[in-house]
């Protein structure tokens, strides 16, 4: 592909890598986005989360030190109804998303303004026909661009909280809590003096429901948030045909094109390694492919595993039994948890090495 200017529709990760390294390469290069600023999902950010993740190594790849933005995991703690296991926190970054100056959005966006890339915001894009021909579509999970794409997804509902760090304890920790009123889990990660919980379900999550998490929350680790609000979320039906790089002549990236882990829906790592890839669709078409079947290259057997593992009605007692029997679990998990894109790790066999059950 060649010319000399390029539209992106989507300034989040993917788009803003993909932005930044297309205008190195001497294209001219706008980025519209439906926000009406930046990192604005609603009232969702400023939100943290955590990855497995070589800070260094997507750094190197990507062409841009994003290591500044990522805060290694002291704390690293799992809760399955009334039991308490450390984990291990290695290859466990922390990374705050959203408008505030401490976000990746808000390093990425200075980088590319600095270059003189145009960011135009509140410009929605509901259909595949207002995309121009040959932009790159990096719109994440909002619904419409989804829908322009033709990505089958699913609604996930849930509740959020969040709150200044006000204790030393839950400083740079990653904690996880495992109870009956959700089919997944509910996650606390801190970061940047930010304390943000999130807890969520592939069903409809009722006021009942929340109100569970929160005693939850207080009777295991003491912790209350003074406000807390839900939350709607669009999430990619991962099939057989999820992973694809191109609609037409338009290029896909970040969550649009299925760099996402299909078992933990870790999609920061993804996110960023596919905004090169988006721009290698333009300067090394034939690298691009290669590295787009690379980093996904386990994609679709994890694909196939974790959606069996999922329909499992024994969910609760079979996180008890991985919590209790890490070594007996090891070749289950192993064929789940080595599908975040362009990781060469087992994330969740990792973290269970030199787990020890806590004992209040």
């Amino acid at each position: 592909m060649s010319a000399s200017k390029i539209t992106i529709v989507g300034a989040g990760l993917s788009g803003l890598v993909a932005g930044i390294n297309l205008c190195r390469e001497g294209y001219e290069v706008e980025i519209w986005d439906a926000a009406k600023s930046l990192g604005m999902l609603e009232d969702f950010h400023p939100s943290i989360h955590a990855t497995p993740i070589d800070p260094a190594r997507v750094s190197n790849y990507i062409g841009i030190d994003i290591s500044p933005c990522f805060t290694p995991v002291k704390r690293f703690r799992m809760i399955v109804e009334k039991e308490k296991f450390d984990l291990n926190p290695v290859n466990y970054y922390l990374v705050e998303r959203g408008g505030r100056k401490t976000s990746i959005d808000t390093y990425l966006y200075n980088i590319a303004v600095d270059m003189g890339i145009k960011v135009h915001f509140d410009h929605y894009v509901r259909r595949l026909d207002d995309i121009p021909e040959r932009a790159v579509v990096a719109t994440g999970f909002d619904k419409e661009g989804m829908e322009a794409i033709g990505v089958p997804y699913d609604q996930g509902t849930g509740a959020y909280a969040r709150k200044k760090l006000d204790d030393p304890r839950f400083e740079d920790a990653l904690m996880g809590w495992s109870g009956k009123y959700s089919t997944d889990y509910g996650y606390l990660s801190v970061a940047n003096d930010l304390m943000f919980f999130l807890v969520f379900t592939r069903y409809p999550m009722t006021d009942e429901n929340i109100e569970e998490c929160k005693r939850h929350l207080e009777e295991s680790e003491g912790l209350t948030f003074p406000k807390w609000s839900k939350h709607s979320g669009t999430t990619p039906v991962l099939g057989k045909d999820s992973l694809k790089l191109f609609k037409g002549n338009r290029v896909l990236t970040g969550t649009i094109c299925g760099m996402i882990d299909p078992a933990g829906m870790f999609g920061i790592h993804g996110a960023l390694m596919s905004g090169k890839i988006a721009e290698l669709a333009y300067t090394d078409t034939e690298r691009a492919l290669e590295d787009f079947e690379r980093f996904n290259k386990n994609f679709h057997r994890v694909r196939v595993v974790s959606a069996a593992m999922r329909r499992m009605p024994m969910r609760l007692p079979m996180a008890h039994l991985m919590m209790r029997f890490p070594r007996l679990m090891t070749p289950s998990l192993k064929m789940i948890d080595d599908a975040v894109p362009g990781y060469d790790g087992h994330w969740a066999v990792d973290m269970m090495k030199g787990r020890t059950i806590v004992k209040d």
